[in-house]
């Protein structure tokens, strides 16, 4: 189906495929629902301009939108969340029109679930679950904040640590670019994940992790970009 995709014909939502299949447990999913799916992030969308293209900063705004609506939609575990086949079949059946809308046709991970932190459907899924109750941390994250908190698997797979990262980021690294600061804190975080295991640690002694290693990280780019600039100086 992504061959048509890639063509540029964007197939109309439907609630199924005649080649579908069925996971061999759990129960199977009604079309009445599928088709609610569609109509509540097709709803969604159009807040944001759809199906006219719209600029950087709402397809963003877009996607906060969208990550609650997909979860409140999809009564998942994590392991069912692990089934590629779901997510593609979310974005090249039932929204392939959004999927067209917000991404286009050229990334086919966009599309085919070969890597769910970067399909359209499924990291938004998994954004909402990590910033559930904790939507004002997600609002304030950059696509590229995000991208640099959940591609690394040891911490994007732990909702408690992005989490408290990202939130003591928001909170430290006031005029400091956030690039830099989460590229340095996720570097010394890896460090500790390897012989630290986080599972055992209180959501306090978490957090104080956090703001320990996002504090270190804005001291030390402060203080090499304040020796560069003494440097430049006549």
């Amino acid at each position: 189906m992504y061959v048509e995709v890639a063509a540029g014909r964007s197939p109309a939502p439907r609630d199924s495929h005649p080649e579908q299949t069925w996971a061999p447990v759990g129960g199977r999913i009604a079309p009445k629902r599928v088709r609610e799916l569609i109509d509540a992030v097709t709803t969604t969308s159009k807040g944001y301009g759809y199906p006219r293209a719209a600029a950087n900063d709402a397809r963003i705004s877009f996607d906060r939108d969208a990550a609650k609506v997909i979860r409140d939609h999809l009564d998942l575990s994590w392991a069912e969340a692990g089934n590629r086949d779901l997510w593609s079949f979310l974005s090249l059946v039932a929204l392939p029109h959004v999927t067209m809308w917000r991404f286009g046709p050229g990334n086919k991970e966009r599309w085919v679930a070969t890597d769910l932190t970067r399909h359209t459907w499924a990291r938004l899924w998994w954004q909402a679950v990590i910033f559930a109750g904790h939507e004002q941390v997600l609002a304030a994250l950059t696509e590229s904040d995000l991208n640099q908190l959940l591609e690394r698997r040891s911490i994007g797979g732990d909702p408690r640590l992005v989490r408290e990262m990202a939130s003591a980021v928001i909170e430290l690294a006031v005029n400091t670019p956030r690039r830099p600061v989460i590229r340095d804190v996720t570097a010394r975080l890896r460090r500790y994940l390897a012989f630290l295991d986080v599972r055992a640690l209180s959501n306090p002694q978490i957090r104080n992790l956090c703001l320990t290693l996002t504090s270190e990280a804005v001291t030390r780019l402060a203080t090499a970009q304040h020796g560069t600039s003494e440097s430049t100086q006549p």
